[in-house]
């Protein structure tokens, strides 16, 4: 009966080990398509001109990053309009609100994106997920070589200010998924691999994220624009957060950004820029929340 007492003792050492959950990351960090969980609106000027911004009209974005850290000097999170270059923010409130800046010689982006990444190491708190988030920004018929339409000049009336781009709450639902269920990965899509998802992040020992893509529907319009500090809030996004979830363990959900342009050189239909978590040009957005 030997045999069967070391069975039993194997069954109970088998039912006594717990699972880690295994990564199940997207199939690359670059030269890849995404579709927003809102979806890729027809973007549209004032004059009621329509431009489908999805990559061959199959309602993906085209991550499209080259050469390093190629686009990554150009656009950023700041919790001011007026510090365009932004910084590294670190906070535990639950409602708040930054702004997504340009500083590209670019002068005009036509559609910014946003990354939302949540971890936890508690399960529920994972699936009770949900966040509002409310946009508002400048909209505006894309122009040949991303730049910025020129507001004052006599007769032309393409850019104006859109007071709710977004305004919609995201949650379990909207986690980015692929063919094995949702995806959990430390990186963030860049063009550089095992890129992290917020600064200081030790790419190691971390936690996965689970992922939310946002299009915010809004363009950003650059520093290097001429008339760039006469527009609102100097051409930037403001970008609103809500976290109406409670989880009941430490959470981190950070905030990161991309941008789109219609028809930008060499890097036409695409989205090839992203703020940098490393280098001279950092720039983020962390929440913690400690839990109840």
């Amino acid at each position: 009966m030997w045999w069967m007492a070391s069975a039993v003792v194997l069954l109970f050492v088998a039912l006594a080990v717990v699972p880690v959950a295994a990564s199940n990351a997207w199939s690359s960090n670059n030269d890849t398509f995404i579709i927003p969980a809102n979806g890729i609106r027809t973007h549209g000027d004032n004059d009621g001109n329509d431009h489908d911004f999805s990559y061959n009209g199959n309602g993906s974005y085209y991550f499209w990053m080259v050469n390093g850290t190629q686009g990554m000097n150009a656009i950023h999170i700041t919790n001011s309009f007026s510090s365009p270059y932004g910084q590294l923010t670190n906070s535990t409130e639950k409602s708040h609100y930054f702004y997504v800046s340009s500083t590209g010689g670019h002068t005009g982006d036509d559609a910014a994106l946003l990354l939302i990444a949540v971890n936890s190491t508690n399960q529920t708190d994972l699936a009770q997920f949900a966040i509002q988030i409310d946009a508002k920004g400048y909209n505006w018929d894309p122009l040949a070589g991303a730049v910025a339409p020129d507001w004052f000049d006599p007769g032309y009336d393409d850019l104006y200010y859109n007071y709710s781009t977004v305004s919609r709450s995201f949650n379990v639902d909207n986690y980015l998924e692929n063919t094995n269920g949702d995806v959990t990965q430390r990186w963030k899509f860049a063009p550089l691999d095992n890129y992290p998802i917020y600064g200081g992040q030790d790419m190691a020992a971390d936690k996965d994220f689970k992922l939310i893509l946002v299009d915010l529907n809004a363009g950003l319009v650059s520093n290097r624009w001429a008339n760039y500090q006469n527009l609102k809030d100097y051409g930037t996004i403001n970008v609103s957060y809500s976290i109406t979830s409670t989880p009941k363990d430490p959470m981190n959900v950070t905030f990161n950004t991309y941008v789109y342009n219609w028809d930008a050189p060499q890097a036409k239909g695409t989205i090839h820029w992203l703020n940098a978590l490393s280098g001279t040009a950092q720039s983020g957005y962390q929440v913690i929340l400690p839990g109840s």
